[in-house]
Order: structure tokens, then sequence, then C-alpha cells
């Protein structure tokens, strides 16, 4: 059902009703992105000073320089420095007196670390990965808060315990470094180990608990808060490895690196960027600045991100998708392995957006000559210009598509895939960026694994974003356009620099890559901050039910009836005595047929109802409306458009006599011969009947290879069948086939509702169904039976008919490998009914193809 404020809001521009909902959002949701942009801009601000003394090619050079050796011994620490991970989550286990399985807590801790570590909040973001995967295990999110506190605090007492042993016993190298005097650099140091000597006394065999006026807290045994402080400590140094290995050493000492490799890593924990980047980057250039050349400096810190950052989180991205594969279901069966698996979407998301960050940052800078070099002899220059363009553009499209991947979209995984796959070719095409396609085909490697992750049908385009999503894409942004200036810092600037086109122009296409990723960036926020709250939906409340059934009980109608499937919600007047039941699919509001209740109260209701679709920004449509109330909704200014017409059987007239009913006669006494025979089920024998009809159903099904349709089509779910009556068609006294109908309490009309057969009935099965039900109605005193609608039915072309009449009429016409249009109406005219025409009222015009659209899909049990 959809959810909104009020059930009558009046019409109001998009832009008031959206900035209205941005100045009521809590300060608290506005300090993280404020934090992170100012963080940006100082980060941004320190390393433009930084800069003045490198270029972008000597950063190039030098990450070009770097060995395999290094390479491998970075990647070896990384890996030591994720093993110490997980012993420290063992002992941080075992101070709060939990245990789970060994595999389990290597995927706990590991891919846990991983995602803090790649964005930030390492606390909050990692304890939610092991709340999901220790949870599997039995131990609750208070244990798993405890345990990540532990290990959090430890690991920052552990980097200033490193940080002050080194300011004690190598304060003169210090000094010289960070142009501090040597005296407060060994009083700090001095200072640092005595509070922690002093920590480690209070501390007793024993894990306690003290209280502090309202706040308690939770002191570890002596011997968890030593078994973690030194592993903590041999994690960081581990992780100084990863760095230290693709430096050039030269006058600095590993000891001394590792208390200033500490100190920064504690900087970057305060300033709460992902994995300190921008904070930590800045502290070591600062501090290493005079020892180690800047440049080379910049290549080991961009090469460590990659490895002991981007690695983890690409093989902890592949180990998740590995549990869909059958050895690892295997090895965690039940409920752990599905538990483990739901992380997959967090994981693919970040992964995208940070694939996305680079196609924007690659297009913001050169690609090497040599490889232009080699384009030229292939491609066309048009090829090279169009593809770094497009290629930027796709990436601003996957920052705001990991959005939808978070949610599970299955529209999301599908743009995904496809923008992936469009990227790896456009990364070749534009200055044959292997790196860049390798990491692509990483990305479509996952995608491919886990698509059955990605299963919900919500509209990707109705999806919205958090201030800090937008944020963050921001950042990304302004990071690519630092970046540009920063590689491109000697051309000279000029008008004309915008229209040059050569395969050795690399600024020009730079520029004109990176400003369009930031044009199209800003057009797609600027259209979510300022377009209206679009509704959602919830299931309907029970009250609403309730109300609903006794205005539908009390009115004659029967059809309405198809308001109690639960798949709509209702928009009451404000008597309470009259509603619309409407749901929604991307932008169009679609109510099914004409009001209920009272017809005095139906201009209210559609004009509320046409209210509440245009300020979420949407298309009111009204679904199925008969011809007696078309002034009403012309008046209200929608646009009408014929769909078909009804069946209604007039059982007063319905007869079997008579050479028009001759084929009625033959299908009964057909299906006498076939052994068919029929019995009625009042609404209260239903329950005890329904594993027979859901057989008869599923078979039905699977004989079409189709499901449950929804909205305006009845469905099969219980209890909608429990409250109707029921004839049961027996061949041979085997159940085969049945029909459902809804009636109210006035006994005047009766609407077919669910009817399926087995593929085995007789071919006369339905036929005699449905002259039984006819027969039997007629001798109860119904007036009438609707036999539902025969769509386009009645669509004749006329000279001055519109183009949608003509459309229709084709489709009547020539659409039966579609749909069986002619055949449906066919069965239907068997019965001689009377076919009244059934109507769309719409807003807009062109509009309304996409309303059509909707309307489909909400038939098929799409829902957003």
């Amino acid at each position: 059902m959809v959810q909104e404020g009020t059930a009558r809001r009046p019409a109001i521009p998009g832009w008031a009703f959206n900035i209205q909902r941005f100045k009521a959002l809590p300060l608290r949701r506005l300090a993280v992105p404020v934090l992170a942009l100012v963080v940006c801009a100082i980060v941004l601000t320190v390393f433009q000073h930084l800069s003045q003394t490198i270029h972008y090619r000597s950063v190039v050079y030098s990450l070009r320089q770097l060995t395999p050796q290094a390479l491998a011994t970075s990647l070896l620490a990384t890996a030591f420095s994720y093993v110490v991970l997980v012993a420290r989550d063992a002992v941080g286990l075992r101070s709060i007196g939990a245990k789970v399985p060994r595999p389990t807590l290597w995927i706990g801790a590991t891919v846990g670390s991983a995602l803090g570590n790649a964005t930030g909040f390492g606390a909050l973001t990692g304890g939610a990965v092991r709340c999901r995967v220790y949870g599997t295990a039995g131990i609750k999110p208070a244990q798993v808060g405890r345990l990540t506190l532990f290990t959090s605090v430890t690991l920052g007492l552990s980097l200033v315990l490193l940080a002050g042993l080194g300011m004690l016993f190598d304060a003169p190298a210090l000094s010289h470094m960070t142009h501090v005097t040597t005296v407060p650099l060994i009083g700090g140091g001095v200072a640092i180990v005595v509070a922690l000597a002093l920590l480690v006394a209070c501390c007793r065999p024993t894990s306690r608990s003290i209280r502090l006026g309202r706040l308690t807290l939770d002191v570890p045994a002596r011997r968890d808060l030593l078994d973690q402080l030194w592993l903590a400590a041999l994690d960081v140094a581990a992780a100084s490895v990863a760095l230290w290995a693709l430096l050039p050493h030269a006058d600095v000492g590993f000891a001394q690196f590792v208390a200033i490799f500490s100190a920064a890593m504690l900087l970057g924990m305060i300033g709460h960027t992902p994995g300190g980047l921008g904070v930590f980057e800045a502290s070591m250039v600062f501090a290493l600045g005079g020892s180690v050349e800047t440049p080379a400096m910049v290549a080991a810190l961009l090469a460590y991100r990659v490895i002991y950052f981007g690695v983890p989180l690409l093989v902890s991205s592949a180990l998740l998708a590995g549990f869909e594969g059958h050895a690892l279901k295997a090895r965690f069966a039940g409920r752990g392995s599905r538990d483990i698996t739901q992380l997959v979407p967090l994981f693919l998301s970040i992964v995208t957006f940070a694939v996305g960050g680079m196609l924007v940052i690659s297009g913001a800078t050169p690609a090497f000559g040599r490889r232009l070099a080699i384009l030229q002899t292939v491609v066309p220059l048009w090829v090279l210009e169009s593809s770094q363009l497009l290629a930027s553009l796709l990436g601003v499209l996957l920052l705001f598509v990991a959005r939808g991947l978070l949610r599970r979209l299955d529209a999301a995984w599908w743009l995904t895939m496809l923008l992936a796959v469009v990227s790896l070719a456009l990364s070749l095409t534009k200055g044959l960026a292997f790196v860049e396609a390798g990491v692509l085909g990483v990305l479509i490697t996952l995608l491919a694994t886990t698509r059955h992750r990605f299963n919900r049908s919500s509209s990707l385009f109705s999806e919205r974003f958090t201030l800090t999503w937008l944020v963050s894409v921001g950042i990304v942004m302004i990071v690519a356009s630092w970046i540009l200036f920063f590689a491109f810092r000697d051309v000279q600037y000029s008008r004309d620099l915008w229209w040059n086109f050569a395969f050795d122009e690399r600024a020009p296409r730079a520029l004109r890559a990176t400003l369009s990723a930031c044009l199209f960036a800003a057009t797609i926020a600027f259209w979510q901050l300022l377009r209206p709250a679009a509704g959602r939906f919830v299931e309907p409340p029970a009250g609403d039910l309730a109300d609903a059934a006794k205005i539908v009980r009390s009115q004659e109608r029967s059809d309405a009836g198809l308001a109690l499937m639960g798949d709509k919600s209702f928009l009451f007047s404000k008597s309470r005595e009259a509603f619309l039941m409407y749901a929604k699919h991307g932008r169009t509001w679609a109510a099914l047929h004409d009001p209920v209740g009272p017809r005095e109260e139906w201009v209210e209701l559609i004009g509320e109802f046409m209210a509440l679709a245009h300020a979420h920004g949407g298309r009111a449509a009204f679904y199925q409306v008969r011809a007696d109330a078309l002034p009403l909704y012309l008046d209200a200014g929608l646009t009408l458009m014929k769909l078909g017409e009804e069946a209604r059987l007039v059982l007063s007239d319905f007869e079997l006599a008579g050479a028009h009913r001759t084929h009625l006669r033959y299908a009964l006494k057909r299906g006498e011969r076939d052994g068919l025979t029929v019995e009625m089920f009042k609404p209260s024998l239903v329950p005890e009947l329904l594993p027979v009809l859901r057989g008869i159903s599923d078979a039905w099904l699977e004989s079409r290879s189709a499901k449950e349709k929804s909205f305006s089509v009845a469905a099969f779910t219980d209890d909608y069948l429990s409250a109707q009556s029921v004839m049961l068609v027996r061949q041979q006294d085997t159940p085969v086939a049945f029909v459902t109908f809804m009636t109210t309490d006035l006994n005047i009309d009766a609407t077919v509702g669910v009817m399926r057969h087995v593929p085995s009935a007789s071919p006369y099965a339905m036929e005699y169904l449905f002259t039984k039900l006819a027969l039997y109605l007629k001798q109860e005193n119904f007036r009438s039976l609707s036999l539902g609608m025969a769509p386009l039915s009645g669509m004749n072309p006329t000279p001055l008919a519109s183009p949608w009449h003509r459309f229709a009429s084709l489709m009547w016409r020539f659409g039966g490998r579609f749909y069986n249009f002619r055949g449906l109406r066919g069965f239907k005219s068997k019965f001689q009914p009377n076919w009244e025409p059934r109507y769309l009222a719409a807003s807009g015009s062109v509009g309304v193809v996409l309303t059509l659209a909707d309307l489909s899909l909400l038939a098929e049990g799409w829902r957003s």
C-alpha cells in the first residue's frame, strides 16, 4: 500500500513540498555530511599546499617504479594484519564470554574489518557486519556491541602507546621530522606510557562493571586487555609494513616510521573519513616530507590504499558471493549461510560506488602517451573522445545506482551490469586502461554470481537518496576536479581549450569529461532534492480493511470486493462512508474502479486522490471506470480512454431455451457425459476446502508458466477466498475446476473472482461451470453476473479516432499472438451478455502511455 503523510494533503508545488521536508531534517542527520565536507575541504587545502612542489607525472613515474617484490611484501603484510584481526576478535569474544565456530569467526572478523576500513566509522559498519555473521552462532547484538567497543578502544590505545613509545625512545629523530622540540615529545611519551600502565594495573583478573551515575562501564579482565593491546600493536605494525615496503626508506628508521604511522592512523580515526582517507595521507606527507621524496611518498600511499583497503574489500565481496556456490553452502548449511549472504548487497553497493568513483577520477587524468599512439592506429578520434566522456558519465550513474543495489532492487542490478559491461569496453577505447578493465571485470563477475540476491521489484527511479549519499557523490566530484587541475597544472588555460580535439590533446578531453560528469551529478542531485517525496507501499491497516469491508457489503457493486484482497490502499471520504482503493507503481497512482459508497461523495474523493498523487509528483489514474461516471472525471480535467468492455449477464433474461443457447445446452449435456458435477460452498465452508482449491490453482498456474496477478484481477490468497462463495466442479468425483464469486449483503449483483482448472479437465468444464453458476445465481434471485472485462473489445476504427483508439483496434485485430483478445470475448459471448464499456481516466496526455505501462505492471504484482 502507499504510505503518505495524510490522506487529504492539498496539491502544492513539488519544490515547496520537498523544501518543507528538508527544513524538518533533524540537525543530527546533518552532522555527518557537514563534517565530511569540512574534512574534505581541509584535506584538499593541505594537499593543495603540499602539491606545489610535486608534479603529476612524477607521481605516476614513482608508481610505475614500484617493484613486484615491494607489492608482494605489502600484500603479505596485509594478509598477516587480517590474520591478527581474527585473533583480536577471538580475544574480544572471550572477554564477553562468547564463542563461535572457527569459520564464522574468520568470516566475521575479516569481512567486518574490510568493510569498516573501507567506509569509515569502523565501529558501526564493521559492528553491523559482525552482528549479522556472529548472530548465526547465537551472539546477541548487545554482545557484539560490547565486542566492537572493546576492540575499537584497545586499537586506539595501542596507537597511542606506539606513538608514545616512539616519542620516548626516538625523540630526536621525531623532533627533526615534526619540527617539535624533544622535551615535550619525551614528556608526552612518558605520560602516555604511565597512563596506560596505570590503566592495566586497575584491571582485575576477572571482568567487572563500574557504575558512574547513569553510565555503566565494562572493565575487561587484565589478561584480555593485555592480549588485545599487544595484538592491536602487532596489527598496526603489520599495516605499517604494508606501507613501509612501498617506500624508498631513505633516512627513516622503522621504529620512527611506526610511531608516525600510528599517530597518522589515530588522526584518521578521529576524522572519521573512510579509512582515514585524506587525513592519514596528509599527516604522513607532512611528517615524512623531509626524509622521503614527496612524489614517492604520494605514490606509495596510493598503492597502500589499493592494497590494504581495496583488495580486502574485493576479496570479502568475492567470499560472500562464493556462498552462492554449492561448496560453501554445504559448509554453512541452514540459516547461517542465508544470513551471511544477505550482506552481499551492502558489499556490492560499496564496490560499485568505488568503481564509479574510479571511472570519474580516471576521466580527469591523462592517458598514457604510448597507449594513445597504439589507439590512434586502431580507432578514429571520435571514438576516443566519446569514450572518455561517456565513461565519466557512466561512472556518475554507478555512484547513484549503488544506492539501488543497497536496497536489493532488481532494476539496479540490471542497470549496474549494463553500465559495467559498457564501461569495460570504454576503458579500452579511451586509453587501454587495463587496470580499470580488470576491476570492472571483477565487478561483473560478482554481479553475475549474486543475481538472485537482488529480487525487489521496486522502481529504481522512485528511490530516494539520503543527504549523506549526495554529499559522498559531491566529494567524489570535488576530488576529481582537484585531481584534474593537479594533473594538468602546466597547461595554459584558454577558451579554445574546450574545442581542441586531437589524440594528443589530453587536457581538453579530461576537462570536458570532468565538467560533464560534475554537471550530470549536479543535475541528478538537484532533481533528487527538489522532487516531491514519493509514497511507499505498506500493508493496509486492519481498521481500514474492516471499514472498507462494511462499505462494500452495504452497497450493490460486487466487484468492489477486490478491495479486500489486501494489495491496495484506501482513501476514505471525511465521513468514512465512501472510499477509493488504489495502488502505486512508478509515478502512477492508480485507483481501481469508481469510488465505492454514496455517489454524492465521489467528487470529493476524486479531487482528494488527484491532490494526493500530484503532491507526490505522481500521475493520477482511475482504471476501469463506468460510462455513467465519466462527467465527474471530465470535470476534474482528466483524459479519457476506452479500455474495453465488461460482460454482464442479466440473470432474469438468462434461459437455456432457444436456438441461441444451443451451445450452452450441449456443454451441459457433454459435461454430464464426461462425469462433471458441481457443488456449492458457502464462505464458512471454504477454509476446509482451501487445500483442494490450492492444488487446482497450482496446476493451472504451472501449465501456463504464470504467476498470481493482482490489483485489478482476483488472486488466490487464503483470506480472500475464505470470504467468498465457491462453486467446485468434480469430474468422476475428482475436483478439476472451481470459480469464486463476489457478492454483497444486498444479493443483487455478483462478480466472478478466481477461476481455475487442471489441464486434464474436460474441455467443456469451464463452460459447464459458468452455465451452472448463472443458473444458480438466478435461482437465488440475483439480478446480474459480471464475467469480467474483455480488453480492447469494442474498439472499432473510425475516421476521427484518436491514435490510441487506432492502435487498440490494430491490437484487437492482429495482437492474438501476444494475448487472446478475440478468444476471451468469444468465450464470454456464448452467454449473450450485455457489453458495457470501461474507461481509463488519467491526468496528462503523453503520460497516459506511461500510465498504461505502470498499470500492466501493477496487474503483474509490481509495487513501489
